[in-house]
């Protein structure tokens, strides 16, 4: 798959971990050496900011690493957290037959320039928070060096619990927590708000500020990035946050445990917490709660998500395919577009967001309604304009639902400056399939150009002009690394690129990544409001009634970034005429 090509580009490095007694320190937990890394950097991998949440730590909130004795030599990535097989995790790592990976995996990676061990002022703390749907990923997908080297940053990539380790609720886990915290059911964003008070504790023996933390994040590291701006537990943790291709949707604590198995949307609740429970437990309605919570915790990781797959769908698992954090009264207290609304019930920060510009076209290509296979295997738009037309929908309620809306909120009540950003770029190869039309600015595809991998291969392999996608690279983690410098990209660390504005109810108010053939980095005027995009729903000629009523079933209730702009009454007589109340999914999963 193309996107997994592009997406381990950054695990290429150097193979031989040899010590380097140079980048030796002192942390908490005792004496640490790392390695000389690319781009006359440092680096540490695998380093414990958390206890291994296993046995009796098994869905609860993180506790404080054991320390050890003597020198740890961290120079080499801990495991992945346990994840289905996948091409999104940087490089092979131990798997059983249907399973990769460990529980015990809470460990980060800090790559500092070498000079920031004796230099006078401490450096900013650049912290990434991986993406992979909360499902997939890891710490070491993406290589920190460059953007450390050139932008004179540390940065730290830490890994968090995934999938129903990381975002799983129980009547039983609740009733045997020990506090708030352990029966939050959000234990990936406990593990990551954790990770950043490791850096505050850690980060000054690396040369890091404490003082100046920039958390980022792409998809739901995006989304991640999202909930710690909500989130109470992350107060004074960070002070900059820029959330990359980030969602804003939650799932609803009640139904994660029993949903409604008559409600339009039970399609997206495969399975929930409690049908989970009674696969696994056979007896857990005749036992005691302790008895169920203690036996959940003894299941094998392997046990758990196979019950979690229905019956006939290999790889499929339910809910969690797409973990959803939840609204907890603890991790998160309120909605976000509520709390947006009042910056001292959130931690109002200056913030970068936005979107690709063709977020979600390339899960299109293997779709068979879509997309044909030329030789069997080569996937071809049926219809180019009707593809492109129908990716447009997706990219934009993304966009109006993750930047546009959440900013004119923040702004409109006083919060700190908002930053947004459209990423352009498709200069992508046209043979032996045409990805400008298939991928286009496609989800994720930003990631190579802020962390400075777009010339490395095979990601190159797909590119097209080197000089001028390395220009556009550069200007991108230019304005990054002047972000993470001042709170306030301008016109990036070399200062000169066009001034980015923050957000304003006129004129122009967002940039625009291109490179200089397809018009360059510009700020411009771009305003979309899901009004406007039902209206354009409604006239477009390109689809049928039904097609219209699947459109806005798939853009505005089981889409990915949102489901708030959905409106039964007005989905039931879209276009003038009846839009099923049943339908089947599948064709839309993505």
């Amino acid at each position: 798959m193309l996107l997994a090509m592009v997406c381990v580009v950054s695990a290429c490095g150097d193979d031989t971990p040899v010590p380097a007694d140079s980048s030796q320190v002192t942390i908490a937990s005792g004496d640490i050496r790392g390695k000389e890394h690319l781009e006359n950097t440092f680096a540490w991998f695998g380093i414990p900011y958390a206890a291994p949440p296993v046995g009796e730590l098994r869905w609860r909130a993180p506790k404080l690493p054991a320390p050890w004795e003597g020198t740890f030599d961290a120079v080499e990535y801990g495991s992945l957290c346990f994840q289905p097989p996948n091409g999104l995790s940087g490089k092979i790592a131990p798997r059983t037959e249907r399973m990769m990976g460990s529980e015990d995996c809470l460990t980060l990676n800090v790559y500092a320039p070498k000079s920031a061990l004796n230099a006078d002022e401490p450096l900013p703390v650049m912290f990434w928070i991986h993406g992979g749907a909360n499902l997939t990923g890891s710490s070491q997908t993406e290589e920190g060096a460059y953007l450390a080297s050139t932008q004179n940053v540390i940065v730290v990539s830490a890994n968090y619990r995934l999938g129903l380790l990381g975002w799983f609720r129980h009547a039983a886990l609740r009733a045997t927590a020990e506090n708030k915290a352990d029966a939050s059911g959000n234990f990936g964003a406990l593990d990551l708000i954790a990770a950043l008070e490791w850096v505050q504790s850690n980060i000054s023996s690396f040369g890091g500020d404490p003082s100046r933390v920039t958390v980022f994040g792409e998809s739901a590291g995006g989304r991640n990035t999202w909930v710690l701006v909500q989130s109470p537990l992350a107060k004074g943790l960070f002070h900059g946050a820029i959330v990359e291709s980030g969602t804003l949707r939650l799932s609803d604590a009640v139904k994660s445990e029993e949903y409604d198995k008559t409600a339009l949307d039970y399609p997206l609740y495969k399975n929930n917490s409690g049908e989970l429970v009674a696969k696994l437990v056979k007896d857990a309605s005749s036992l005691e709660i302790i008895d169920t919570a203690k036996k959940l915790r003894q299941v094998s990781v392997d046990d758990l998500y196979v019950a979690a797959q229905e019956p006939g769908s290999e790889g499929d698992v339910g809910t969690i395919s797409r973990p959803r954090v939840f609204l907890d009264d603890y991790v998160l207290i309120d909605s976000p577009l509520e709390l947006f609304k009042d910056p001292s019930r959130y931690n109002s920060v200056p913030i970068i967001t936005g979107t690709n510009r063709d977020e979600l076209k390339m899960f299109m290509m293997f779709d068979e309604s879509w997309a044909d296979r030329r030789l069997g295997f080569l996937p071809e738009a049926k219809d180019k304009e009707r593809y492109n037309n129908a990716g447009a929908y997706d990219a934009d309620y993304w966009r109006i639902a993750s930047v546009d809306l959440p900013t004119e909120i923040i702004t409109r009540h006083g919060g700190a400056p908002v930053y947004n950003y459209r990423f352009d770029y498709d200069d992508l190869i046209e043979w032996p399939v045409e990805l400008p039309t298939l991928m286009g600015a496609a989800h994720g595809l930003d990631m190579l150009f802020v962390f400075g991998t777009n010339d490395k291969f095979p990601a190159n392999w797909i590119m097209g002009d080197k000089k001028e996608r390395v220009q556009l690279s550069d200007t991108m983690m230019n304005y990054w690394g002047q972000f993470a410098h001042t709170g306030d990209p301008g016109r990036g660390s070399d200062e000169r690129a066009p001034q980015w504005r923050s957000w304003s109810d006129e004129g122009e108010h967002l940039i625009l990544f291109d490179t200089t053939s397809d018009g360059g980095v510009r700020m411009i005027e771009d305003r979309l409001t899901i009004d406007r995009l039902k209206q354009r729903l409604l006239a477009d000629d390109l689809l049928d009634h039904k097609e219209k009523c699947d459109m806005y079933r798939k853009t505005f209730l089981i889409g990915y970034s949102a489901n708030f702009a959905f409106d039964m009454d007005e989905y039931v007589q879209f276009a003038g005429a009846p839009c099923p109340l049943t339908y089947s999914l599948d064709k839309w999963t993505l």
